[in-house]
């Protein structure tokens, strides 16, 4: 988990991950670095550093007030991200192997010429101050506010409906593509063709809904199922790709591609063996080599379908790597077709916030701070960047604490401002839940910020008073 505190609370042995010159000034994001001394702590203090975030684990406790989340937004359920470390391997897939590595080691002391080895997030940062080792040498990266908006020379049009209002479609959109992948993932194993008309009406559907209201349909990705996680993942890569597609400024012939694609990214995985597939435990080489497969197999399935060819590529490169480590051809950059490039971050941004048999699901800011540290090696560094800027640090729907104790769920997205969202405040400071929950704009609010995110499970029933 990060939180936020005073530079006064801060102690040497803490891991901090960025560092706030004053409540509603841009934060300065960076790989975990481990304080070591006291001098360390002045020297934050001498550069006019307020506050910092520090990675903790988070500790059991008595559960809160449950507050019920308002219907535009239901709550998501995450649950808690492994404390990050500069040592941690990179997750590669989505993969039940691959994913084994969001576990974390035991907390080791990094050497001394790592110690202040930061990569700060949300932009690039000249090599030189990658590789700085004094934090004396860190000036004002005001980084998260800077992020540039490359806009393609025709714009995709305005939001023509509120959220409010797309939110309803969105519902029945999603239901009804959840609906269509069981049917299309079960005929696929059955060795019958599938329904590309079908499968291309619903996935224009997807396209129009981001068009009129980008943050609708957007904001039901984060909606899991554990029972039917094959279902929602297929359909949550199709939202995800399809509103990354329109951040880079995609015709709406290619988004369509691309969404087809996505949802049909794993249609593979329907040749490979059930007792592989399905397989609870940590898988052995020889399986894993097996489940490898299904993006070939993929590719086989499509063959000779009623799809375009980038569609078809996305289920045969979604495991490519962009420096080459991926599967299943290991390649790398450009080789790699643009639509796979996308879903490829979709894909395991939607596994890491997702609960699996062998891998609880992470909180979206963390799994977006391991994907950051991915960008240029697993990921194109753009890509990760614009989903960054889709979702947001804090995705809607997400439970947070501020530091007043009030709790609070994000409403919206401010993609000027990624770390103050506008919220609906659901709890006073004493967390007792409010009669009439209200929204508030972070970014208008100085004596308000998020310290915490929540777990939904954290909150205990509200009584039926409140409740209604």
């Amino acid at each position: 988990m990060i939180k936020k505190i005073s530079l006064e609370e801060l102690r040497s042995g803490m891991y901090v991950c960025g560092m706030e010159k004053a409540a509603g000034k841009p934060v300065f994001f960076m790989n975990n670095i481990l304080l070591k001394s006291q001098s360390d702590i002045e020297k934050m203090a001498g550069n006019g550093y307020a506050c910092v975030y520090i990675t903790v684990e988070e500790a059991p406790g008595p559960p809160v007030a449950r507050i019920e989340a308002p219907e535009a937004a239901p709550a998501i359920e995450p649950a808690p991200a492994p404390e990050m470390e500069p040592q941690t391997e990179p997750i590669e897939s989505a993969e039940p192997a691959e994913l084994e590595a969001v576990s974390e080691p035991a907390i080791e002391e990094p050497p001394a010429q790592e110690a202040f080895q930061a990569t700060p997030a949300w932009e690039d940062i000249p090599e030189e101050i990658v590789e700085a080792t004094e934090l004396a040498e860190i000036e004002e990266l005001e980084v998260i506010n800077e992020i540039k908006e490359v806009e393609p020379e025709e714009a995709p049009p305005l939001a023509e409906t509120s959220f409010e209002e797309e939110i309803k479609e969105a519902h029945r959109l999603r239901n009804d593509a959840e609906l269509l992948v069981r049917e299309f993932l079960q005929n696929a194993r059955l060795g019958k063709d599938v329904d590309t008309a079908r499968v291309g009406g619903t996935v224009g559907r997807m396209v129009d809904s981001v068009f009129r209201n980008m943050d609708a349909l957007t904001s039901l990705a984060r909606l899991k199922s554990f029972d039917d996680y094959t279902f929602a993942h297929c359909v949550n890569v199709s939202i995800l790709s399809i509103t990354l597609g329109r951040q880079m400024g995609l015709e709406r012939s290619a988004l369509e591609e691309l969404g087809t694609g996505a949802i049909l990214h794993d249609i593979g995985k329907m040749l490979v063996p059930e007792k592989v597939l399905n397989k609870p435990g940590k898988l052995t080489d020889e399986e894993y080599t097996v489940i490898k497969r299904h993006t070939e197999y993929g590719g086989e399935v499509l063959t000779g379908a009623k799809i375009k060819e980038g569609s078809r590529l996305v289920a045969m490169q979604h495991h490519e790597r962009y420096d080459g480590s991926g599967y299943y051809k290991g390649l790398a950059k450009d080789d790699i077709h643009i639509f796979a490039r996308i879903a490829a971050v979709a894909d395991v941004y939607d596994a890491m916030t997702s609960n699996r048999v062998y891998q609880k699901g992470m909180v979206p800011e963390d799994a977006l701070k391991k994907l950051y540290l991915m960008r240029g090696t697993h990921f194109e560094p753009q890509i990760v960047e614009r989903l960054i800027k889709c979702i947001g640090i804090y995705p809607i729907g997400t439970f947070v604490e501020l530091n007043t104790g009030e709790l609070a769920i994000v409403k919206m997205v401010n993609r000027s401002h990624p770390m103050q969202p506008i919220i609906q405040l659901l709890s006073d400071r004493e967390k007792r839940p409010c009669k009439t929950p209200h929204d508030a704009d972070l970014k208008d609010e100085i004596g308000r910020w998020i310290v915490a995110t929540r777990r939904p499970e954290e909150f205990a029933p509200l009584p039926e008073t409140m409740a209604s």
